[in-house]
């Protein structure tokens, strides 16, 4: 073997040696790892708190009537706190607490929704109800879901005049944050999705209203037969 390659076959070494050292496996990464201490800052905290002010990429939520079912400003977002509270401690869905009338309940929710309904809205609701409401509330809004009948607390009826008459920013209160034995669905249903459930009520409300009017109008009534005349020696 000649000098060169010699020389060549030691630098290829001296290479490999130098990469080997500089390997990281996917254990080893160099980061900080979350609730883990260190030395590096001076409280002893992997974890840093975001900077003042910040807010993560898509929690802005600027819209307060979109995100939060209840009017900007004054006697909007923090109108009915107070209410809801005492709406946590009831045993019966929608019940009042004493004390708290039907327009406390209701007070700064939102009469209308804040974007147009189309009908793809209303189709992704129906079925976004079926999985999430209609357990409970069943499959025509009248409280006697499966878990009803299977002896369970029934729940409220969305045909109620009570809940035909509550505003559409109501709904979107009590599925995110509950509403006396209903828990919350925060976690389990995106805003868009909790609008366009809302929106199926509405449609489903109006659907059981006019079933409701039609059997409720009397039929025609039939004119009385006439019953013949007994024959004279006959038999009935």
């Amino acid at each position: 073997m000649s000098k060169s390659e010699k020389t060549r076959n030691a630098c290829l070494l001296i290479l490999l040696v130098i990469s080997a050292g500089c390997r990281y496996d996917m254990q080893d990464q160099p980061k900080m790892k979350p609730f883990r201490g260190t030395t590096f800052f001076s409280d002893g905290l992997s974890g840093r708190q975001p900077i003042e002010g910040t807010v993560p990429r898509g929690f802005l939520r600027s819209d307060t009537e979109f995100y939060t079912g209840k009017r900007s400003g004054p006697g909007g977002a923090n109108a009915s706190a107070d209410a809801q509270r005492g709406q946590q401690v009831q045993g019966q869905q929608g019940q009042a607490a004493p004390g708290t009338n039907q327009a406390d309940a209701y007070a700064g929710a939102v009469d209308t929704f804040p974007f147009p309904v189309t009908k793809e809205m209303v189709v992704r609701g129906r079925e976004r109800y079926d999985i999430f409401c209609s357990v409970c509330h069943g499959f025509t809004g009248n409280g006697d879901g499966m878990i009803v009948r299977r002896g369970f607390r029934r729940a409220a009826s969305f045909n109620d005049d009570r809940l035909r008459q509550a505003p559409v920013g109501h709904f979107f209160d009590a599925i995110t944050n509950g509403w006396g034995a209903m828990p919350s669905y925060n976690a389990q249903i995106t805003v868009q999705d909790r609008w366009a459930i809302i929106a199926y009520i509405r449609a489903l409300q109006a659907s059981q209203q006019n079933s409701a009017n039609s059997s409720a109008s009397p039929a025609p009534s039939a004119s009385p037969t006439p019953t013949p005349a007994p024959t004279p020696g006959g038999h009935e």
